[in-house]
């Protein structure tokens, strides 16, 4: 890259030796510690003690802003709009409408999807402002290595978001058997244990995931090459991250397995869809540097649609199927009382209430009297408790939609 003015080289050769700067081609002046820009308007004076005046950083943001930071600006802009209404949906669905608060059930549980979706918009937001400098910059230096490593942050926390999404849907499945059988399910079984490992596992290839694509050093990406960026680390953290996908996979299972819902919603696999995407986009640039958003000169285009846009559109369906569900809660109070309405309607079905009331004079029975039609008996209380049990099971395998007699839950 040549200079875009005439090259300053003013400078006294003694004090350049003795401080180990060097004049460039492209018009830049540097230690391999300091480094200022020296063309045109830009003349670093070198004192005898080797202090620099006047001096502009080699990462000064010259150009204008090009397609690579437009596109950024937009990924920004989406992420901060929509912002507020992730937080609108974690104030909807994180607040308790219930008088207690089973152990099983902690209202943190409802809430973490939502953590780490807010997390994801700031980390969006910030490595899109930050590729407006990528794009500015007349040499790469702090916009790029620190949008490197706010960038390789979103996978993690994208994958996150959608488990802690599809963690809590499985929970919410087993919540609604149990709160129409709370002796349905045992604390020491197979499912139990199956349960506490599953999170265990996620967190444990998501946190390997952080560990070798996030925490390491990216200076050495300006100082070395892009090659750095895709070495075999690399290679083996997106590794780990396709482990952590595809346990969100078997979660969806496992649900399935063990609680039998109705139906899959909507956006657990729309999700799902786009968590793949950017795992497959960070498998791909590992070997092929030109799609890479860590290269400066990347097709913008690729960047956009496997970098950015996944991204907007799992914040776009969780946050619109969030907007059209009810609180788990509310959920949950409506199909005890449809479970006491139906319970009550079995009770006057099965339970012949004999009030006969004779004639002294003639024996027969008076108009106010309930005929049956059934042998008339009075039925015991644990007989009356059999019916309701009966009915409290058959509610429960109920169809979730029909229960809630709402299609908008299925989202």
């Amino acid at each position: 890259m040549s200079a875009p003015g005439a090259i300053n080289s003013d400078y006294n050769s003694t004090v350049l030796d003795d401080y180990g700067y060097q004049l460039y081609s492209n018009g830049t002046l540097s230690n391999g510690t300091n480094c200022f820009l020296s063309f045109g308007q830009f003349y670093p004076v070198i004192a005898d003690n080797g202090t620099v005046y006047n001096g502009t950083s080699c990462n000064y943001p010259f150009y204008a802003i090009k397609s690579r930071g437009a596109v950024g600006l937009v990924l920004a802009i989406l992420s901060i709009v929509l912002l507020p209404v992730s937080m609108y949906n974690l104030r909807k669905h994180g607040t308790r409408h219930t008088n207690y608060e089973h152990k099983r059930f902690r209202l943190i549980g409802r809430r973490w999807q939502w953590y780490w979706l807010i997390l994801v918009h700031i980390l969006a937001a910030v490595a899109g402002f930050m590729s407006i400098d990528i794009d500015r910059d007349y040499i790469q230096g702090t916009s790029l290595t620190s949008y490197g490593a706010v960038f390789s942050t979103i996978l993690p926390t994208c994958l996150a978001s959608v488990w802690e999404m599809t963690r809590h849907w499985g929970s919410f499945e087993e919540r609604r058997l149990f709160e129409a059988d709370p002796f349905r399910f045992r604390n020491d079984d197979r499912r139990s244990m199956v349960h506490l490992l599953m999170p265990i596992i996620f967190y444990l290839f998501g946190f390997l995931l952080f560990l070798l694509t996030v925490l390491r050093n990216w200076s050495l990406l300006i100082k070395i090459n892009l090659t750095f960026i895709v070495d075999n680390r690399w290679k083996a953290g997106v590794f780990f991250g396709l482990i952590a996908w595809l346990t969100i996979l078997t979660q969806i299972g496992v649900t399935y397995y063990y609680y039998d819902p109705a139906k899959l919603p909507w956006k657990i696999p729309l999700c799902f869809v786009g968590v793949a995407a950017l795992v497959a986009y960070s498998i791909g640039m590992s070997f092929q540097e030109d799609i890479s958003p860590f290269n400066p000169h990347a097709h913008v285009l690729a960047v956009a649609l496997w970098g950015y846009l996944p991204v907007i559109y799992i914040m776009v369906v969780m946050n619109v199927c969030a907007y059209y569900q009810m609180n788990d809660d509310l959920v949950i109070l409506k199909e005890k009382d449809e479970r006491d309405q139906a319970t009550t309607k079995v009770v006057l079905d099965n339970v012949v209430v004999h009030d006969a009331k004779t004639s002294s004079g003639s024996g027969e029975t008076t108009a106010d009297t309930l005929i049956p039609t059934q042998p008339q008996r009075a039925y015991t209380n644990a007989e009356i408790k059999a019916f309701a049990r009966a009915n409290m099971r058959s509610t429960a395998k109920m169809n979730p939609a029909e229960s809630l007699g709402d299609s908008k839950a299925s989202c």
